[in-house]
């Protein structure tokens, strides 16, 4: 209990929220919101169910959109890892897919496909596509070629080859490649229903602009904030773990 009480974490957000209420206190702007005066739009995006049905609505386009794009991630990662061709024909296509900004999937996507479901879902898996590529192609260039000399001398199956020595050398590197990719389907997704959407967590940001509520942006940013972070501690860390669990722990690098 008291290990939970005195978490560095909450020692970080009793920190960030001080400052927030003196900065608050030291700026002279209206607009500027205080910490009262945020959780007070929280309450009201909370009352009703309003935050759940607009939450609903994004993880859904989240979901679809970057289920599409881990499965393509990972086929062209495999191919790039695997294949000098395949490495030469993708890579151009990656870097630039990695170097373009998430508005500007949103704003196409939303142009050709129009307001529905499947400008954002395109947009999400065309974005997140080459953050896990790059993560699949580094694991698989990772495999251990000894290992699989080895392999093929003892004449193990193929079957067993990939449970066994393919696929737990890849898993760490496919939950990092979906951590990552999961950070930036979320903020493609929250661009693209800013811009073409009637629901979701981006629209009603985009309705909190319209009447200039400050607070009220930060209110909406914060609780799907607090949404991915339970999902990434409540998911995808330990995850992590468990796939990562046959790899030895380094202590201290230096």
């Amino acid at each position: 209990m008291t290990s939970i009480l005195f978490n560095r974490r909450w020692i970080t957000l009793i920190v960030v929220v001080l400052v927030w209420q003196l900065l608050t206190m030291l700026v002279d702007i209206d607009l500027f919101p205080t910490p009262m005066g945020v959780a007070d739009s929280i309450g009201d995006a909370l009352q009703g169910g309003l935050f759940l049905y607009n939450l609903a609505d994004s993880m859904v386009r989240i979901a679809l959109g970057f289920g599409l794009g881990l499965a393509a991630g990972i086929a062209v990662g495999i191919l790039m890892g695997s294949r000098d061709f395949w490495n030469g024909f993708f890579q151009d296509l990656i870097v630039l897919g990695l170097s373009l900004p998430g508005l500007v999937y949103a704003l196409l996507a939303i142009m050709v496909l129009g307001i529905g479901i499947a400008a954002p879902v395109t947009a999400i898996a065309v974005a997140s596509l080459p953050f896990v590529a790059v993560n699949v192609r580094e694991g698989v260039r990772s495999v251990d070629k000894q290992l699989l000399d080895m392999c093929r001398v003892y004449r193990i199956d193929k079957s067993r080859l990939i449970r066994r020595v393919i696929v737990p050398t890849l898993m760490p590197f496919i939950m990092a490649a979906v951590r990552i990719g999961f950070t930036v389907a979320w903020k493609v997704a929250v661009l693209t229903e800013v811009f073409g959407a009637s629901t979701g967590i981006g629209y009603q940001m985009r309705y909190q602009f319209g009447i200039f509520s400050v607070r009220g942006i930060v209110a909406w940013a914060l609780l799907f904030g607090v949404v991915m972070l339970a999902i990434e501690y409540g998911a995808l860390i330990p995850l992590e773990r468990y796939f990562d669990r046959w790899r030895p722990k380094v202590e201290k690098v230096i």
